[in-house]
């Protein structure tokens, strides 16, 4: 292995799993992205990276434990990626990580890498905040639970207006920002984007993805030093 070479990794899984939505929302720029794991007709990508982030949409396929069987444990972390489409409650999606976990062996997490993205991107503007306020106090339980629903023209006028809002932050992020006005009426645009960016999940994958990278560094320098660059020979 070359001095200095730094741990490769490798992004995988099913087809529309959100692999390059989690390479942006953990700006892995140098990650490598595979071909789908569930691709018909094509063979399994090789997956040799010293880590391998494995994006699971929700379910747990076939496809999906034919990969992560052959996947060490030490090497690997899965993401359960789409978490606000998992029950009714965060509790939901953390539940099923966990038994995904237990079931492969494999550390899991959930996540909703679109409204990470989107809280790395954004901000919060005065439009936004005005829209979220007119509506904080809806008191339909359904409002936010589809974006039809939310975009209903019954509902109010402004439905552009609420567009825009879906556009910029996702179902998720504005059922999480509504919530968060319930209980804060008076947040600040700052303020509203961190609880936004901590509903993404996102914060718990980087430090465990940043736990392995360390550790897969560790092992690269190891390699290095116990087989050192042989010295050219010299002239006689």
């Amino acid at each position: 292995m070359p001095t200095g070479r730094s741990p490769r990794i490798q992004v995988s899984g099913r087809a529309r799993a959100g692999k390059s939505t989690l390479r942006n929302a953990l700006s892995l720029t140098t990650a490598e992205e595979t071909a789908p794991v569930d691709d018909p007709g094509h063979p399994d990508p090789v997956l040799d990276g010293d880590l391998i982030l494995y994006v699971l949409p929700g379910t747990l396929g076939a496809a999906d434990r034919r990969v992560l069987e052959t996947l060490r444990p030490d090497r690997t972390l899965v993401i359960l990626n789409k978490a606000d489409a998992i029950g009714s409650r965060w509790s939901d999606a953390a539940q099923a990580a966990a038994r995904h976990s237990e079931t492969l062996g494999i550390h899991t997490l959930p996540a909703v890498a679109s409204l990470a993205v989107h809280t790395r991107a954004g901000m919060f503007t005065e439009a936004d905040l005005r829209t979220l306020r007119r509506h904080r106090d809806s008191a339909d339980p359904a409002f936010t639970l589809t974006a039809d629903l939310f975009a209903d023209p019954a509902v109010a006028e402004d439905v552009p207006a609420r567009v825009e809002l879906l556009e910029r932050w996702d179902l998720h992020g504005v059922a999480c920002a509504l919530a968060a006005l319930r209980h804060a009426p008076e947040l600040a645009p700052q303020p509203l984007l961190q609880i936004l960016h901590s509903a993404s999940g996102i914060d718990l994958i980087y430090w465990a993805l940043h736990h392995l990278y360390e550790r897969a560094a560790a092992e690269i320098a190891g390699a290095v030093a116990e087989f050192p660059t042989r010295s050219a020979p010299r002239n006689e």
